[in-house]
């Protein structure tokens, strides 16, 4: 079992994600510093379909989001009712892959991941 410590500063945690290979909707995930982030998400036809801001909780590598929209790249525009589920807790952590800030949001490793972007 192989365990790797990675030290990210929250200075660098801090700013705009968007999945990193997500084909049905574009979404950002933005983390402020003062405890907020915001959610906007796009269907596949460019229609903003949820913007909303929401809290979260920052442990060391380790964010918990309240209020959370888990958005697996559905077909927005066939379930539009979908982006109605932000009533959930979710819980991931930080890591860095490839020089890149990451952060994952499924049930298996590596699935649903986010990637930060360099503004």
């Amino acid at each position: 079992f192989l365990f790797s410590c990675q030290n990210i500063s929250n200075e660098d945690i801090y700013g705009k994600y968007s999945p990193i290979s997500y084909k049905n909707t574009y979404d950002t995930l933005t983390i402020n510093k003062d405890g907020v982030y915001n959610r906007v998400i796009y269907n596949i036809k460019g229609k903003k379909v949820l913007n909303y801001n929401s809290k979260y909780k920052l442990e060391g590598n380790t964010i918990k989001f309240n209020d959370f929209y888990l958005n697996f790249d559905k077909d927005l525009i066939a379930f539009p009712e979908d982006v109605n589920d932000t009533d959930m807790t979710y819980t991931t952590f930080f890591e860095k892959k490839d020089k890149n800030i990451v952060l994952c949001f499924g049930y298996h490793d590596g699935e649903n991941c986010y990637k930060k972007i360099i503004e």
